[in-house]
This record gives structure tokens, C-alpha cells and sequence, in this order.
């Protein structure tokens, strides 16, 4: 049976629809019924006559071409598609001569498709983001990220074809390989559409091989996509979403709010309204902490953000209305991703996380010896995409793959020296995955360069200064980068847990008697580090002294608080 042939079998209605449209193959059906189609067979090719009209039929079906003067699929195609279908191949293998061997054919054609649609589903899964973004301009890319719902448009059958829905737009997508062969019941093009792309970004997001934050770094790297017409869009779509959120009410906000917000965040990023991206994130996290129950945060915290982000987009359309140009009021970035500099990277800590807005990964602590700064690494992927059918592998693919072409995992990579090349990263000091950069493993484990005691704290009064002067520098609130400090106390003391934070509270002290306050949040994420906490309390009592920690300092009500992230043993930090 010829490819051509077998690939007909897997044809239905839809696909015809997608390949031309409704009413063509609603005309061919109807005229099918009085008319005959003649059907002759040429290698790779089926030859159909269909009145006055001769039809080739050849793969990829928009390649077909008919004698008519019709420019695109006409209804002679389909018809001859049909009729095809109708007739079936020649049968030229010999009949079998017992009656258990039919069965066992029989048997084996009902057990065969199953290996074609797993076979199909690994492919789609395969074809990678920057092929889907090639195949787009800059502007349908970010459109596609921002304005789509994959968790809630879509809905995807898993036949002979894979057949993808949009439940907005009823945009109708029959996947298959090679792409060429897939159909859009919008484009009607063979070539990779704004529908297609949607798709198959649609089952990878679902899989959870790949996640929406992720592509949303991705995004946001495309500065030169930037179109000012764009700002008027954005700013309304967002004010109607503020008003949305005003009408709900902060107690009754969907858990699926964060999310949209920082999906608004990313079109305020690519409309250049820096202010504007900053506020949106500080909402989406304010919701996200009151939504986790955080004792911190209230409803009324939620009200003041979502008031001042409302005052700020007011303030940006009574600009423009008035004819000027709002970037004076823009502000400055901090999360573009620009070119950086050959990175000696040193791994000194990881944390798992579980974010509110639908979020499960891992955040990967670098100190880099030649500028003594720290740099941060972040790979996640959606939680409102596990499902318990999915395997467990499938799950964690992507929360667990390397950057940067590295061969070793990521808990190696955690404690590892890598030598980066061609990286990106953001004024916050966030490394981004882009495929241009390439990384050397030097060693795992190893001891850590001498200059980074010149970043450790003993005396919590330095450290309270170098603070306040980071936040002098910035003159706005520090990233997680800008927070990072290396602390080497003299004494944990009074470890306790705080029933109405959900947190267990504890205190650092100096060589000079001076206090820092610990906080760590109750979370299935922190409790091997609750319990190593628990550890190095009883262990000072027989008189081992205290590792050096790596955490985020932070000011709460006033008063300095340490979270830490991870221990630094003696072992890494000298040859000893």
C-alpha cells in the first residue's frame, strides 16, 4: 500500500475542512452522490476523473492539483479524496486458505493504530519552540504567549489525527507529521500557522515538557519586536481585567489570577512600560502570597496593589489621550536579557518551590569569581497541567532538564564549576537558557575560589549596611539576586514554630551578641531544610560550630529577617 494510500485512511471530515473549507466539502458530498469518480492508482500518485475535470492526488494533499481553473482545493480534489477513500486499495497479497489466520489478522488490524497515535503524540512533542517561533513574526509570537489560555481553550482528541480545538475561536487543527501534512480549518495553508503553532504548543504545555514560563523568558528576550501601537491595546485589555478584578472582590479572586497578571506583565514588558511590568508582577506575587494563606498578607495588601496599578494605567491612557508620549512615565528596565561576558560559575545552593500561580521547578544559586556577584537560574514547569493519567516521567521532564548543552543533572550542577559562554542574563541576575550558550563542566562539588569569603558576614551590623546600600543603589525594591548574602553566625538560638505564620522562627547571633531573625515558611519544599535546622541546633550544644549560610535578606515591619536557602560545609570553602 502506497504512502499516499495508507495517509488517506487517516482522513476524515475536519481534515477536509481544514484542507479547503465547509462549504466545499459540505458541495463535494452532495455532488458525490450523482456523480462518478474514476480512480486509477500510479505509484505514489492517484489520477481521479471527475466529470470534465482530471485530478491528481499526491502528498502533501495541497499539492494536489486538478484541471479547473479553481487556484486552490477545489471541490474536484475532495472528491476525488472521497472516492478514493470509498474505493480502498488493490488487494494483491494472496487470500489466506484457514480461518485462523484472518483472525489473526483481523486482531492484528485492531491492535495497530495504537503504535501510529503513540508514535504521532512523541513527534509533536518533539518539534521545538524556536521552530514554532521562526515560523511566526515577533508579533504573533508574543500574541500567541499573552492572549491564549492553553490551560482552558484548547481541547485535543488523540485519533488517527490529532485533533485540536480552540474553544474560543473554534479554529479547528489536525496535527500529523511532518507538519505539512497537519491542517488549520482557519489558514487552510500547509504551511506552520499562528493556529498550528497554538496547537502543538497546546499538547507540549499539557505534557509538560515544556512550560509557559519559560516560553515567557523566551519572550521577553525579543525586545526588538516592540510596536507602539500596541500600548493603547494593552492598556485597555488590562484596565478591563482590573475592572473584573474590582467587581470580584479580593477574597473571591480566581486561582488562575496571578497567572493572567503576569501574563499582562509580559505585554507591558514588550509595549516598553517597565513600571508597568513591575506592578503587575508585584500583583501577581501579592495575590499569590494571600492566596497560599500567607499570615503576611491580606486582603487589604491585594487592594492596594490592585488600586495602584488602576491609578497607574488611568494615568497612562489620560496621556496619551492628551497626545503625548507615555515613556516619560515608563520607567527603567530590569529584566531585559542582554549579552554577558565569559562566567566563572561557581554552584553554592538550589530550592524547590511550588508557586500559586501554577508553578513547580527549581532555582539553581551561582557565585561568579570574577565579579563576585551572584547569579540565579530558575527552570519550572505548569502544575495545572499534572494530571494522574500523565507519567510521572512526562511530569518532571522539563522541571529537571540541564541548560546550556551541560551532561549532568541538576542537582550536580547545584554544587558544580561551569564555565559559561555566549550566556544572557538580566539586570536582576537571572541567566536565561537561550540555546546560544554553551557551557564547559569544570568540576562537581569542588572548593569554592578564595575571594568569596570577601562576601560573607560575621558581624550582622556590616551586613545590615551592605544591605541598606544595595537598596540606596537601586532606589527600588532589590531582586532575589540583590538579596542574596552569605552569613556565618556564631550561635542559632531560640528555634520555635509560629502557629498563625505557619513558620518556623528562630534567631542567628553574631560574635558581638547581635540578632538576626530566621524565618522559614512550613512547605513540603522546606522540610528537609527545617529538619537539617532542628539538627544544627542540638549539634552547637556539643560544640560544633555553624555552617555558613546562603539566604535572602529582607526588611519585615522594620526589622532585618534572613531566609535561608542552603548550607556551605567547611569542605568547599577550604582545601582541608
Amino acid at each position: 500500500m502506497s504512502e499516499l494510500r495508507r495517509f488517506l485512511g487517516t482522513v476524515d471530515e475536519e481534515y477536509l475542512i481544514g484542507l479547503s473549507n465547509k462549504g466545499i466539502v459540505k458541495r463535494s458530498y452532495k455532488d458525490l452522490e450523482n456523480t462518478t469518480v474514476e480512480i486509477t492508482e500510479e505509484g505514489e500518485e492517484i489520477r481521479g476523473t471527475c466529470g470534465d475535470a482530471q485530478v491528481v492526488l499526491k502528498l502533501p494533499l495541497t499539492n494536489s492539483t486538478c484541471s479547473c481553473p479553481s487556484t486552490s482545493i477545489c471541490k474536484h480534489v475532495i472528491m476525488t479524496i472521497l472516492a478514493a477513500k470509498n474505493t480502498g486499495g488493490e488487494e494483491t497479497e494472496p487470500k489466506a486458505q484457514t480461518t485462523e489466520k484472518p483472525q489473526e489478522d483481523a486482531k492484528a488490524q485492531t491492535e495497530e493504530p495504537a503504535a501510529p497515535e503513540e508514535d504521532l503524540t512523541e513527534k509533536i512533542l518533539q518539534v521545538s519552540a524556536e521552530k514554532l517561533k521562526k515560523a511566526l513574526s515577533g508579533k504573533d509570537w508574543i500574541k500567541l504567549l499573552t492572549q491564549t489560555d492553553f490551560a482552558e481553550d484548547f481541547e485535543i482528541q488523540k485519533e488517527k489525527l490529532i485533533t485540536v480545538r480552540n474553544a474560543k475561536t473554534n479554529a479547528t487543527v489536525k496535527l500529523t507529521t511532518p507538519l505539512e501534512l497537519s491542517t488549520c480549518s482557519v489558514c487552510h495553508d500547509e504551511k506552520l500557522c499562528f493556529h498550528k503553532a497554538g496547537a502543538i504548543l497546546a499538547m507540549q504545555l499539557q505534557a509538560g515538557v515544556i512550560s509557559l514560563e519559560s516560553l515567557m523568558d523566551a519572550a521577553a528576550e525579543q525586545s526588538e519586536e516592540f510596536d507602539e501601537e500596541s500600548v493603547p491595546e494593552v492598556l485597555a485589555d488590562l484596565k478591563a481585567f482590573l475592572d473584573e478584578l474590582f467587581m470580584v472582590g479580593g477574597a473571591r479572586l480566581s486561582p488562575e489570577t496571578p497567572l493572567a497578571a503576569e501574563r499582562f506583565a509580559l505585554r507591558a514588558h514588550n509595549a516598553r512600560l517597565p513600571k508597568l511590568e513591575d506592578q503587575l508582577r508585584a500583583l501577581a506575587e501579592t495575590i499569590s502570597g494571600y492566596q497560599g494563606r500567607q499570615a503576611k498578607v491580606t486582603v487589604s495588601d491585594v487592594c492596594q496593589r490592585l488600586t495602584e496599578c488602576y491609578a497607574y494605567v488611568r494615568l497612562l491612557e489620560r496621556t496619551l489621550a492628551e497626545g503625548k508620549s507615555v515613556y516619560s512615565l515608563a520607567g527603567a528596565f530590569r529584566s531585559e536579557y542582554a549579552d554577558v561576558p565569559e562566567l566563572m560559575l561557581h554552584g553554592i545552593g538550589m530550592r524547590a518551590f511550588e508557586s500559586a500561580t501554577g508553578f513547580a521547578g527549581k532555582t539553581l544559586y551561582f557565585f561568579e569569581e570574577n565579579t563576585k556577584r551572584f547569579y540565579t537560574y530558575t527552570v519550572a514547569r505548569p502544575t495545572i497541567y499534572d494530571k494522574k493519567e500523565l507519567p510521572k516521567y512526562r511530569r518532571q521532564m522539563l522541571t529537571d532538564t540541564v541548560p546550556w548543552g551541560l551532561n549532568c543533572t541538576l542537582t550536580q550542577l547545584s554544587t558544580a564549576t561551569v564555565r559559561l559562554k555566549n550566556g544572557k542574563a538580566n539586570a536582576a541576575g537571572r541567566l536565561s537558557s537561550t540555546s546560544q550558550a554553551r557551557a564547559d563542566l569544570i568540576t562537581v562539588g569542588g572548593v569554592l575560589p578564595d575571594n568569596i569569603g570577601e562576601t560573607m558576614y560575621d558581624d550582622f551590623e556590616e551586613l545590615w549596611d551592605a544591605y541598606r546600600k544595595r537598596m540606596e543603589a537601586t532606589g527600588e525594591e532589590l531582586s532575589e539576586a540583590e538579596k542574596l548574602f552569605l552569613i556565618r553566625p556564631k550561635r542559632l538560638l531560640d528555634m520555635h514554630y509560629d502557629e498563625t505564620r505557619q513558620a518556623l522562627l528562630f534567631w542567628f547571633e553574631d560574635l558581638e551578641g547581635r540578632r538576626l531573625r530566621g524565618e522559614l515558611i512550613f512547605s513540603k519544599q522546606e522540610e528537609t531544610a527545617i529538619r537539617s535546622l532542628e539538627k544544627l541546633e542540638k549539634k552547637q550544644g556539643d560544640g560544633e560550630e555553624l555552617p555558613v549560610f546562603l539566604g535572602v535578606l529582607y526588611a519585615d515591619e522594620g526589622e532585618c529577617s534572613f531566609y535561608p536557602i542552603e548550607t556551605i560545609g567547611e569542605g568547599r570553602l577550604t582545601e582541608d
